[in-house]
């Protein structure tokens, strides 16, 4: 029997259970301790009231997590995991949990819900889309290893235009920041999170990155993944302002590990044009598998 309840009914420990089992064959591995997913909870603003277990005979058999916050007065919703364990496959878990959400987002007067779901995962997509989420973008995972090509850096850095060091947090209010990206790509969901913004000339705000540095066990920082990367709209030059962001992280850092995560494909698509003119590559699995998610809404 396949019973559904909030994970504010439930133990950490269930939900847990849930989780990690539901992700014991994923494309990436993905297992957590209690510490880590209870953590997660505050840093991907998760909701214990708005996410579902699934227990089959008082099994934990299946886990949809969401969170629910206001976006320019409008509330959006985001799911921000979903598994089913590998013996309950196939008997409607999926399907009970999503209704269930879609229930809870209604009730919540949600006007827009969001998820991401690889792309190689069709019968997830297929799920969704039967309960009426569309896919409106491709993310990429892209890297780059090694050096870059030194004209590039000089090339891109010698322009008219000035840095602003930022926390993440200090891009919101900049007319052209988009929320339209994945949950987790927002600047409010970002740990320990930076931007860099650029200022032409006149001393105008006209573009700006979203990233986050990762260090070593020692303190160096080791890498570095984007999130966004924008430009003011009506801006002749824009390639130049993102080029100007780029190098000059780049030129800082120099040849450690550079990552996109989840970075839409039309949504940022001068971001994208830009990273692969530096060298930028798709990211693949140990086995072989291009990571790449599609991302997906619902209007409700």
């Amino acid at each position: 029997m396949i019973i559904i309840k909030p994970l504010s009914q439930c133990s950490f420990s269930d939900a847990l259970q849930a989780f990690n089992k539901g992700f014991e064959d994923y494309y990436i591995p993905v297992e957590m301790s209690l510490d880590q997913f209870i953590c997660r909870f505050d840093v991907d603003q998760l909701s214990v009231d708005h996410s579902f277990v699934a227990f089959y005979n008082d099994t934990p058999a299946g886990i949809m997590l969401n969170g629910i916050k206001r976006v320019k007065g409008k509330k959006h919703a985001w799911n921000g995991g979903t598994s089913v364990a590998f013996l309950y496959r196939k008997m409607g878990i999926g399907e009970a949990l999503l209704k269930a959400t879609l229930e809870k987002y209604q009730q919540q007067g949600v006007v827009e819900a969001s998820l991401e779901a690889f792309k190689v995962n069709e019968k997830a997509i297929h799920l969704y889309q039967k309960y009426g989420y569309e896919i409106v973008d491709t993310l990429l995972f892209l890297k780059h290893r090694g050096s870059f090509h030194a004209s590039l850096l000089k090339k891109k850095n010698q322009l008219t235009y000035s840095l602003k060091r930022r926390l993440a947090k200090d891009i919101r209010n900049l007319p052209f920041y988009t929320y339209d990206v994945p949950w987790k790509n927002q600047f409010d969901c970002i740990h320990d999170g930076e931007s860099f913004i650029t200022l032409n000339e006149k001393n105008e705000e006209v573009g700006y990155l979203l990233f986050q540095k990762n260090f070593s066990s020692i303190g160096i920082v080791n890498s570095v993944t984007f999130y966004q990367g924008s430009v003011k709209e009506h801006i002749s030059n824009s390639e130049d302002v993102l080029g100007f962001l780029l190098a000059t992280i780049f030129n800082m850092y120099g040849p450690i590990a550079y990552n996109t995560y989840n970075v839409p494909q039309k949504r940022n698509s001068l971001l994208v044009k830009m990273l692969k003119s530096f060298g930028f590559q798709d990211l693949y699995t140990d086995e072989g598998i291009k990571l790449e998610q599609v991302f997906m809404k619902k209007q409700l």
